[in-house]
């Protein structure tokens, strides 16, 4: 969990956790040896991913495809089918759901990390909170928020209306344009951000429980590197639990959306209408054509090119050409193309 933006907001027993999720302690393991580990003194300091575990944290286990082998300590919600892969050290607590119940333990515990002093600096028509940190010659547009600790830094211009949430960080010589929200978000050096654009939302993290859908919270951050350009009208979420990544002098045109825990290197170029859903990794120096949709968790290699209007449903190694729906080697899909025009002129003729 990203502490910059979020806090636990309180001390929480792991007897609080079983409540929750409507367990009792006869339903873990406390055992650590010979040695019996009493429930009223285990407290979570802290929720985080998986691959990130360790003593006095909380996740939860789902992908047995995993890397455990480094995961050896700490307190993990799974489905007791797979407690065999986790280590003996781990204090395994059962749910047939384990994302869900992770979900409604993060609802609980976890708020954003802010302070509620409403008193705000107003400087012409914009409202900067007085915790919030302005370098020298920055310029904040007409009827713009600048919320609590916000810092901004030196030659950074921020236009009219724009709304930048607690804590969140914009370097130096950034542009920020008219109607931009920013909320969870780290910008660095040079970042230009046009208008109307939504950075560091909540993702896209629904969990159906019958009749109850539950909303994930998204308790990471979203940071972008020195350089990046993004366009108007784009959403790109922070990340579920860890960040989500753009590097630096990455090119994002209009319209573009990017979700929770995205990884996109350096030099990458996004055209208009592109989506990506979350977890998807971009190489450097990979080019996305416009209506380009990528499915989650795949991985698209360095040097890599996706025609416009391909759906990406696999993942591509180094320097690969992609195009069509599904989406494939380029040459092996130009043949398709030219072989159902060739069949479809036969008909015809016949």
């Amino acid at each position: 969990m990203n502490k910059e933006f979020f806090k636990i907001n309180h001390k929480i027993n792991i007897l609080d956790i079983l409540d929750i999720l409507d367990l009792s302690k006869d339903d873990i393991s406390l055992k650590r040896g010979n040695h019996v580990v009493h429930p009223e003194k285990i407290y979570i300091e802290d929720f985080v991913s998986f691959e990130n575990l360790k003593k006095n944290k909380l996740s939860f286990f789902t992908n047995i495809k995993s890397n455990i082998t480094n995961v050896s300590s700490g307190i993990c919600i799974a489905e007791k089918k797979n407690f065999k892969f986790l280590s003996k050290d781990i204090i395994k607590i059962p749910f047939s759901n384990p994302k869900l119940g992770f979900s409604k333990i993060l609802k609980k515990y976890v708020t954003l990390n802010q302070k509620h002093n409403k008193e705000n600096k107003i400087h012409p028509s914009a409202i900067v909170h007085k915790t919030a940190k302005i370098g020298k010659n920055v310029f904040i547009g007409a009827y713009s928020i600048i919320c609590e600790d916000v810092i901004i830094e030196d030659n950074t211009h921020i236009s009219e209306r724009v709304t930048i949430s607690s804590n969140c960080k914009v370097g130096k010589e950034c542009f920020i344009g008219s109607g931009v929200v920013i909320e969870c978000t780290i910008l660095n050096q040079k970042v230009n951000v046009s208008h109307n654009t939504v950075l560091g939302k909540i993702g896209f993290g629904f969990i159906p429980e019958n009749t109850n859908t539950f909303l994930t919270p998204h308790v990471g951050s979203l940071i972008i590197g020195e350089g990046t350009s993004v366009g108007s009208g784009c959403t790109i979420d922070r990340g579920l639990i860890d960040k989500t990544l753009i590097g630096k002098y990455v090119m994002i045109d209009n319209q573009v959306h990017i979700g929770h825990n995205c990884v996109i290197e350096d030099f990458c170029i996004l055209a208009g209408q592109v989506g990506l859903s979350g977890s998807v990794v971009l190489e450097k120096n990979v080019i996305l054509g416009g209506d380009v949709s990528v499915k989650d968790n795949i991985r698209i290699g360095e040097g890599s090119i996706v025609a416009g209007a391909s759906k990406v449903f696999n993942s591509f190694p180094k320097d690969s050409k992609i195009g069509g729906s599904p989406a494939q080697d380029i040459n092996s899909w130009k043949r398709l193309i030219a072989s159902q025009r060739l069949s479809n002129k036969k008909r015809k003729n016949s």
